[in-house]
Parts: structure tokens; sequence; C-alpha cells
């Protein structure tokens, strides 16, 4: 089973090696790393050109401006090979070598369309987790209230995007929250938990910027469920936060 991973990146010279270096490292054989690079103008675009050059079976890239993180997700969508296709950004890794193989081993039931799990928080420069996102507790009803599970941890077979659609490219944090309302909730696709911590995510990016987390997160979940017609209240959503206290929790 072929997996493909899409890096969108900008800007992440200090970052972007380990991201690399941490799908290299996947115990699963057969994966292909697609790298968007949206016009980097640090020393990054350097560093990934030298491992495409390296690895020209396993890395393929391109660099240019888009139009936001769902812009570049989706140009890698259309570039890749695999039967299943996820996600792992210039500023994460994953947090272990068998990450892959447990997905392919979800996945390898025909059955499974959709997998997803846990992630943790970390500092820039640190290993240290600073809150973890678990998805254990994860309902589709879920959804109304505002609550999916992290995109980070999102694997989907390259045929769910061919029926179903590409990422929505409007919203500039909540086009994967799109996704899982358009797969979950209007279609009915059932999600596969798998029960382990698959992506340490550095914090400090868009999505984990306060103003994002508190405004525009919620303003953009409110218009997604409202244009699909899914009765929604602004209370609803900011209930979601006693779910964020419970699940975001930190760990020793």
């Amino acid at each position: 089973m072929k997996i493909t991973i899409i890096t969108a990146t900008r800007n992440n010279e200090a970052t972007i090696k380990n991201t690399i270096e941490s799908v290299l490292s996947q115990t699963h054989g057969d994966v292909e790393h697609i790298i968007i690079d949206g016009a980097s103008t640090d020393g990054s675009l350097s560093i990934i050109k030298d491992y495409a050059e390296r690895y020209p079976d396993k890395i393929k890239y391109i660099s240019e401006p888009d139009a936001g993180v769902y812009n570049a997700i989706n140009k890698g969508i259309r570039m890749a090979s695999g039967d299943v296709v996820g996600c792992l950004h210039g500023n994460d890794r994953f947090t272990s070598n068998n990450v892959l193989a447990e997905v392919a081993m979800a996945m390898n039931d025909e059955a499974v369309r959709m997998v997803y799990g846990d992630i943790h928080y970390v500092k820039s420069g640190s290993d240290k987790c600073v809150r973890y996102y678990s998805a254990s507790d994860f309902t589709p009803e879920m959804l109304r209230r505002g609550i999916a599970p992290p995109h980070p941890s999102l694997y989907l077979r390259r045929e769910m995007f061919e029926q179903y659609g590409l990422y929505t490219e409007k919203y500039l944090i909540c086009g994967d929250f799109e996704m899982f309302v358009r797969l979950m909730l209007e279609n009915g696709v059932e999600g596969y938990y798998l029960p382990i911590d698959m992506v340490a995510m550095t914090t400090g990016g868009l999505s984990t910027q306060l103003y994002h987390r508190l405004i525009t997160n919620n303003r953009e979940k409110y218009q997604v469920l409202k244009e699909k017609s899914i009765k929604i209240s602004c209370f609803s959503l900011l209930k979601r936060y006693l779910c964020i206290l419970k699940n975001n929790r930190s760990k020793n």
C-alpha cells in the first residue's frame, strides 16, 4: 500500500529537515512525500531540493506562491499517486517511526476509508508536550458543536477526493473542519480511530495563534455549519471549549 504524505510549507528553514527525516524514517517502505513550498524566501527551498535530489523516488516538490494552506494541500493531492493520503506540515514530525505502518495496517481492511488518531503539541525547539489532543471520544455528532479530530492525524483513501471533492479553499483555517463535516455528516462516511499519538505539532502556526483559535476558528466553523443548513448557535460552539479542556490535556 502506497501512502502519500503532503507537506505544505513556507519559510520553515529551521524545521523542514526534521519533517522530511521524519517521513524518510518511517518503517512503512512505500511512501511518497510531496512537498508544496509556498515560494520560500529563506533557506528551506535549498534543503528541500537537496533531499529531492538524494531521494528522487521518494520526494517530489514544487515551489510557487499559493492561495493558502488548503490551496497548497490540494496541489499535493492532485500530484499524489498513493492509495492513501495524509498531511504532515513543515513545522511538524511523526511521533514514531511506525505511524505510517499503523495507518497501513488499519487501511488493509478495505472497508476502512478514513483514519484519524491523536496528536500532541510542542513548542518550537522542544520535545516537551504542552497539550495533548485526543480523538478517542469523538463521534460525528460532535461536529455540530464545532469539534473534530485533529487534522494532522487524518488519512483518506485517494479515491475519496475523487468522490467527494478536494478541500474548500475559501477558509483560512477551517477547510479541514469542512471536510470532516462533508464526509461524516453529509455523506455518512465512517471514520476509524487509531489509538496512537501520531504527530508532534509545533505551536505558533496559523491555527494555534490565539486570535485565530478564538475568533477565526469559531467564525469559520459557524459559517461551515450554516452553509450546510446544520442548526448551530454561537453558544454551542463556545461549549466546545469544555471538551477541549478535557481532551487537550497536558502529559507529564
